[in-house]
């Protein structure tokens, strides 16, 4: 299977994802490619995005020293 349709990937799931772990899956809609499913290789560990890193990166210098708690006495 390299190609699935829309319906396919929500009706069996399971069977688009085994075709996935082999090669690319091309989904369409109306005939249309509307994006590609490949499933991701085992043992690959997801790491949340480092949140206020980037905050930091983005606006260093630039935040307020204003704190969520002062709010709540208001």
């Amino acid at each position: 299977m390299s190609q699935a349709t829309v319906r396919q990937l929500r009706h069996d799931f399971p069977k688009v994802y085994a075709a996935a772990q082999r090669k690319p899956v091309k989904i369409t809609k109306r005939g249309k490619v509307i994006g590609t499913f490949t499933a991701s290789k085992k043992g690959e560990k997801w790491a949340p995005p480092d949140f206020s890193g980037n905050l930091q990166e983005d606006f260093a210098g630039k935040l307020l020293a204003v704190k969520f708690v002062d709010f709540l006495d208001r």
